[in-house]
């Protein structure tokens, strides 16, 4: 099993303000919002599978940057 590649035990280089905290928190909400949009896209027979991957980068990428700079996810 590969290891986890963020070293979560040494301090970051910077923190996250709690504007961008706010934003980040802000773009889960949209990220929810695409992912129903293209529920129903999908829903009508549209091949979405090259959207649907943007989408799940997005919160793999908010994860991250929460988890390393932010607050937990």
């Amino acid at each position: 099993m590969a290891k986890d590649p963020i070293n979560t035990d040494a301090a970051p280089l910077a923190d996250l303000r709690e504007e961008a905290v706010a934003h980040l928190d802000a773009i889960k909400g949209e990220l929810d919002e695409a992912q129903k949009d293209l529920d129903a896209l999908e829903a009508i027979g549209l091949d979405i599978s090259r959207l649907r991957e943007r989408i799940e980068w997005g919160y793999k990428a908010r994860e991250i940057i929460l988890k390393r700079y932010g607050k937990p996810v």
